[in-house]
């Protein structure tokens, strides 16, 4: 029996929530009051279930036999394993706003979450459907549920403190002072759209409120992908000015409009595929590595992994092989290489723009 540390005496006796594993007699006894998804009543589906708290503290009993007893602490224990690699209290601290909650979007809030951001703001419009399952985080009971909300279970299933709010729109109708009530100094802005439209407007309202900006965006068939990162502690170009000059260097790139895919209706009529699922989480697990980075840059005790020696642009291949990635494919040497060559610069409109001005 696991059961939360600090649990009020005046629950003694109660019906409490958690869920219970039949086949191994375990049962983790949530925080009366507690948001986490798909809880139970524990006094339903298990032995009769008995809770007494004395001077000695608290013991409870199940069909009368007496349950080994530990307390638990997630404050304490759900992160513990992460110290001396992340400071839990920044993290903790930390927000992000992501936009798009599809396959790379759901992969980086869930994987955040497990590195113990705290807070965050889900921003989709789509519905989760059948065909999404073989590349998202979640499952058929989720199949016509609102991404968002899908997600947000997910992540309070990982940790119930984190506090997820959820917008199901694009970040393009959502009124800007949501956003920006949602954010501080510790905030990120991940785009994860499947447009580079979308990731425009995601960088000018990061530059205007003054927040790190991260990309990550799939390639056709997710033979590659790229990232994009930009900060306010730094002079450099924003997505909009940087991208500008691309089009002559990349000329085999993806249309400037549409890196992944369209809609989910639209998905049959492409010519393409968004790719497996194995290879989205390589260039999006890159991202995430960038991601903490930009988290935890003022964090003195945290160690970059790869900040500083990604190249503001990066492309991330899978394959070089033409048979999946085409012509575009050829641009890359090799299998898995991160190309951190190329650089980028201001735009002709550079002195007009309102991210770079």
């Amino acid at each position: 029996m696991w059961f939360p540390a600090g649990l009020d005496p005046r629950y003694a006796g109660a019906d409490l929530h958690g869920f219970f594993q039949a086949d191994t007699a375990q049962v983790v006894v949530l925080q009366p009051g507690s948001a986490v998804p798909g809880r139970r009543n524990l006094s339903q589906g298990m032995p009769k279930l008995e809770s007494r708290f004395d001077g000695k503290g608290w013991s409870f009993l199940a069909d009368g036999w007496c349950c080994d007893a530990r307390a638990y602490d997630l404050d304490a224990d759900l992160f513990s394993r992460h110290r001396g690699l992340l400071d839990s209290a920044s993290m903790e601290a930390s927000g992000v706003i992501v936009c798009g909650c599809g396959s790379v979007g759901s992969l980086a809030a869930l994987d955040l979450a497990r590195s113990g951001v705290g807070r965050f703001l889900l921003v989709d419009e789509d519905l989760l459907s059948i065909e999404n399952l073989c590349r998202h985080q979640c499952g058929l009971a989720d199949v016509g549920r609102r991404k968002v909300d899908a997600v947000a279970d997910r992540i309070r299933q990982i940790n119930p403190m984190a506090v997820v709010q959820v917008a199901a729109m694009p970040l393009e109708q959502l009124d800007p002072a949501v956003v920006a009530a949602f954010s501080d100094a510790d905030t990120l802005m991940l785009a994860c759209a499947d447009s580079r439209r979308a990731d425009r407007y995601a960088a000018r309202l990061a530059a205007r409120l003054h927040l790190p900006f991260l990309s990550i965006g799939l390639w056709e068939r997710a033979f590659a992908g790229e990232l994009f990162y930009w900060h306010p502690d730094q002079n450099m170009p924003c997505y909009s000015c940087a991208l500008e000059g691309l089009d002559q260097a990349i000329p085999n790139r993806p249309q400037p409009q549409r890196r992944f895919y369209s809609t989910e209706t639209d998905l049959e009529a492409l010519a393409f595929q968004p790719g497996l699922a194995i290879e989205i989480a390589h260039v999006t697990q890159i991202g995430l590595k960038l991601a903490l980075d930009l988290l935890n840059r003022n964090v003195p005790s945290y160690v970059p992994r790869l900040l500083g020696h990604l190249s503001q642009y990066t492309l991330v291949c899978n394959t070089n092989d033409p048979r999946i990635g085409g012509e575009a494919a050829e641009i890359f040497s090799h299998p898995l290489q991160v190309t951190t060559s190329i650089q980028v610069g201001y735009g002709n409109t550079s002195r007009t723009c309102p991210c770079c001005a």
